[in-house]
């Protein structure tokens, strides 16, 4: 079912209404396209539709609802996706296919100041006009970030500090500039990490200014971004960074 609030969230000096599906994000984005709603209007797990086309969309078969009502059915529905403030939702995947049966991955860009609960690996982002550091992966998958797990007792900060040392990186310049986080509610006997979920933060940090730490570092220039990191599940986040037209209204629950 699709349910739409009445215009009450306000942002870029208009109100705007948040349009989700009950049944599946296909659904959701199967009317949004028939609407005509672009697809940066979409977070995770609702369109931003501005006040001008609430009744267009109730006239194409959106019930409209409240907004408790609807934030209520949604997370009934099991299709909602939890952020904190200041985060957006890049990406939702349902049925990632490098996950258990049933698990969803999402992609949230963050501003807060701390990794979220449940960060399990910590990941350097180093951008500079050299282009991206990265290393080379240890199951020969190709180049990926500079990566620590977080290990048993350790904070995330901690660990991004010691991931810092090891390239020659000021962690005290350490931003969150998103995570990954798993959703799996039944793990298989190959999942290794916590349930039901696991998070996967990216950090921003300057470059160092004297020659790399780590003989295993180079840089990444920028034409080769897409074609060698495209298909890492922290991807979205660079593209997003460099991003500059954002989203439609972000005019999050």
């Amino acid at each position: 079912m699709l349910l739409i609030d009445p215009p009450a969230w306000p942002a870029h000096g208009r109100l705007w209404s948040h349009l989700v599906s009950t049944t599946s994000y296909a659904e959701l984005h199967e009317f949004a396209e028939r609407a005509g709603l672009p697809r940066r209007a979409f977070e995770g797990d609702h369109y931003d539709v501005p006040e001008e086309r609430h009744a267009e969309l109730v006239a194409a078969g959106a019930v409209s609802v409240d907004g408790r009502e609807l934030l209520k059915r949604l997370r009934d529905s099991g299709l909602r996706i939890p952020k904190r403030k200041h985060e957006r939702v890049v990406t939702s995947t349902p049925e990632a296919p490098w996950l258990p049966p049933g698990s969803r991955a999402d992609v949230i860009a963050s501003r807060q100041d701390d990794a979220p609960p449940n960060t399990v690996v910590v990941r350097a982002l180093v951008r500079d006009a050299r282009g991206v550091l990265v290393v080379e992966r240890a199951d020969g998958g190709g180049p990926d970030l500079p990566t620590r797990r977080v290990q048993s007792g350790e904070r995330a900060d901690e660990a991004v500090a010691a991931l810092a040392a090891d390239f020659g990186l000021n962690p005290h310049r350490a931003h969150l500039v998103g995570y990954v986080r798993n959703v799996v509610r039944e793990p298989d006997v190959d999942y290794g990490w916590p349930t039901p979920h696991a998070c996967f933060a990216v950090f921003g940090l300057p470059g160092p200014h004297d020659s790399l730490a780590a003989g295993t570092a180079r840089w990444l220039a920028s034409e080769r971004h897409a074609a060698d990191l495209g298909s890492r599940h922290w991807w979205p986040l660079l593209e997003a960074l460099e991003d500059s037209a954002g989203g439609a209204g972000h005019a999050h629950h």
